[in-house]
């Protein structure tokens, strides 16, 4: 009885101490916040973290849950570790966890000064070292810079890779003897929720490969995140007459063939992005409408009184 009892003082020692040895793995650093997808509902996020095992023993990790919080330390993102981690003594290991995060809330936490995101990577997990578990937590800031992301991604007109830059109607809005201007409706789509003003998009009008003018947009169109998409209108001078001319010939009745070559410029986050974007449609044109525009003026020429010499 005696020898029992001192046998399992034993063992409450050794437990009692082991407890105390057993030192709580550390959070060493945020190697990456990388961007896999950013589609019209959700972010795709692979989070790259060291854990440290500070023990003079292996350390098993089996549980490791891992949360993404905003400022005001609400869940915006979660993940769990799929399958049990053995860290060597007085080493570190790189654990990667994919989160999803919903694309609007996400968009509205972006930086205007620098065009980043501030959030908090905060984990809580179970470990085990010689057979005796303990609990441990971490909680990390980090600042994801979306800048180089957002440039790429907003004048790119594509989300999910459906083009949100939709042409409505394409229509010769006057055709006179020695110029003409064109009119081209859309319609741009705001899927991600992004705040940001399309102020400008000066471009080149091409006809058979030939440039027969320039235009703009007709006016500013500014978004934010409540509005999903908006018509908008541009307007083309056209200068080389002689080459719409031919391509009108061509057709008689029926429709031209077009190219727009230009450059977006959009405010959005502090930031002005400019992009080349291009697009490609058809006018319809009827010869005789240009015939009788041509016959008329000439008719009204004709009925002109002739200045007194």
């Amino acid at each position: 009885m005696k020898r029992l009892s001192i046998i399992s003082l034993i063992i409450i020692t050794m437990l009692l101490s082991a407890c105390k040895l057993f030192k709580q793995p550390t959070l060493e650093k945020v190697h990456d916040v990388k961007i896999t997808k950013f589609g019209v509902d959700e972010i795709d996020v692979l989070l790259s973290i060291s854990i440290h095992n500070p023990n003079c023993y292996q350390l098993k990790i089996d549980k490791l849950d891992v949360d993404l919080l905003n400022k005001d330390r609400i869940k915006i993102g979660s993940a769990t570790l799929q399958k049990k981690v053995n860290i060597p003594k007085r080493r570190s290991n790189a654990l990667y966890f994919s989160v999803t995060l919903q694309t609007r809330p996400t968009a509205k936490m972006v930086s205007m000064s620098n065009q980043s995101v501030y959030f908090y990577i905060s984990g809580k997990g179970h470990g085990k070292v010689l057979g005796f578990g303990k609990k441990f937590d971490f909680e990390e800031p980090y600042e994801l810079n979306l800048k180089e992301y957002l440039e790429a991604l907003i004048p790119r007109f594509q989300a999910d890779g459906q083009n949100i830059f939709k042409l409505k109607r394409s229509y010769i809005k006057e055709l006179g003897l020695s110029q003409a201007t064109m009119s081209v409706d859309f319609m741009l789509m705001n899927p991600f929720g992004l705040g940001f003003n399309l102020k400008g998009f000066p471009a080149e009008l091409w006809l058979n490969n030939t440039l027969v003018g320039r235009g703009n947009l007709a006016t500013q169109m500014r978004f934010d995140e409540t509005i999903h998409s908006k018509d908008g209108s541009m307007y083309f001078k056209v200068s080389n007459f002689k080459a719409l001319w031919s391509a009108i010939k061509g057709v008689i009745k029926g429709e031209i063939p077009y190219t727009v070559k230009g450059t977006v410029i959009i405010d959005a986050f502090g930031m002005e992005i400019r992009k080349p974007y291009e697009y490609s449609g058809s006018v319809p044109v009827s010869l005789s409408d240009y015939l009788l525009n041509k016959l008329q003026g000439a008719a009204m020429d004709k009925a002109l009184p002739k200045p007194v010499e």
